[in-house]
């Protein structure tokens, strides 16, 4: 949705809470006092007000806008700079397209987003084959760790771990699938495939992933962490790394290649991770350079629900609009993070 489409749709607060009402409704919980499901809309309350015994939720109980004193359209604007570009926004940015004076405000408003975000992509699991790789983003030193001699490499104080998973798939598989479905194929077609295919550089197609911070590489905190998003039915490829010794057991098969050529790995075993790995990697550094360990999570959740939604971009579906969709999970979300729990946050940081 461009800008002067946002304006004419949304041109005051009193649309945006009529939006929100509309989206809010078919998905109000029953009464938490009689257990009815009918509302009326109670305008001069901005309220949801049960039929039955008259108790009434605000608009914005449960969701992510609960207790937040910004304006509605402040939320809509935000998430709709959020869901216009691919690249991760800087609150500073986004404060300033707002005209706020205030940073604070700004910056919890998209942390909670990306929170929710995750949150939205937590229910869902990938399957079939599934590419799995750790890597090390650059945060910020603990506090702890400030004066501390620093360690080099990938065991630095500067580097958090991260366990990236990509559903994939080889292209020729791919291609095979879209072949036995003849009524989908024409001549042209399948000759256009087949010229795209030979000429891509990387050989599997990319689904979905998922990205999680981690405290470690021990096998018991990566099981944990793959066994509640990888379906059991699912063959996990993998570099053969000791932290992953219980897939063959735990899914339907493990391909472990252990190759003195890392090269060949990276290019041809587990190309999706690290081109994931590198776009996200790249993405927040540009903008933050260094983030802290304890946001890291927070920006990971954002670039993997607007890859997972890559193509909605290019669709003139009002059904896959990323501002809507964005919309429509603040209405279902709650966000626990409170700008007071990170009161060591300094305004001249832009995180």
């Amino acid at each position: 949705m461009l800008l002067n489409q946002f304006d004419k749709r949304f041109p005051d607060e009193d649309s945006c809470k009529d939006y929100f009402r509309r989206i809010r409704e078919p998905a109000l919980p029953h009464c938490p006092k009689c257990g009815c499901a009918n509302y009326n809309w109670a305008a001069g309350k901005q309220s949801f007000e049960c039929k039955e015994c008259r108790h009434r939720i605000p608009l914005t109980k449960g969701t992510v806008m609960e207790y937040s004193k910004q304006p509605l359209r402040s939320w809509f604007y935000t998430m709709h700079l959020m869901t216009s570009i691919k690249q991760v926004l800087s609150a500073k940015e986004v404060q300033h397209q707002l005209g706020m004076d205030q940073y604070p405000p700004v910056w919890l408003m998209m942390m909670k987003l990306r929170d929710v975000m995750g949150k939205r992509e937590n229910i869902y699991q990938l399957s079939g084959e599934v590419e799995l790789d750790e890597a090390f983003f650059p945060t910020k030193l603990d506090d702890e760790d400030r004066g501390k001699p620093l360690k080099r490499g990938a065991g630095s104080q500067r580097q958090t771990k991260v366990l990236v998973i990509a559903e994939s798939k080889p292209v020729d598989n791919v291609l095979l699938e879209y072949l036995s479905r003849p009524k989908e194929n024409t001549n042209e077609k399948i000759s256009a495939l087949l010229k795209k295919a030979k000429g891509q550089s990387v050989k599997k197609v990319v689904h979905y992933i998922k990205m999680f911070v981690i405290d470690d590489q021990k096998a018991t905190t990566i099981d944990k962490i793959v066994g509640r998003n990888v379906g059991k039915f699912t063959t996990i490829v993998t570099d053969g790394s000791a932290s992953h010794v219980n897939f063959e057991h735990d899914f339907q098969g493990h391909e472990a290649h252990i190759e003195e050529n890392v090269d060949e790995v990276v290019r041809n075993v587990l190309p999706w991770v690290h081109i994931i790995i590198g776009e996200c990697r790249n993405g927040i550094a540009a903008i933050h350079k260094e983030v802290d360990k304890r946001f890291l999570q927070l920006y990971l959740n954002e670039y993997c629900w607007k890859f997972n939604r890559r193509f909605f971009r290019d669709s003139t579906d009002p059904r896959y609009d990323l501002f809507d969709r964005l919309v429509r999970i603040a209405a279902i979300y709650k966000s626990d993070i409170m700008w007071r729990d990170y009161t060591k946050m300094s305004e001249e940081e832009d995180i």
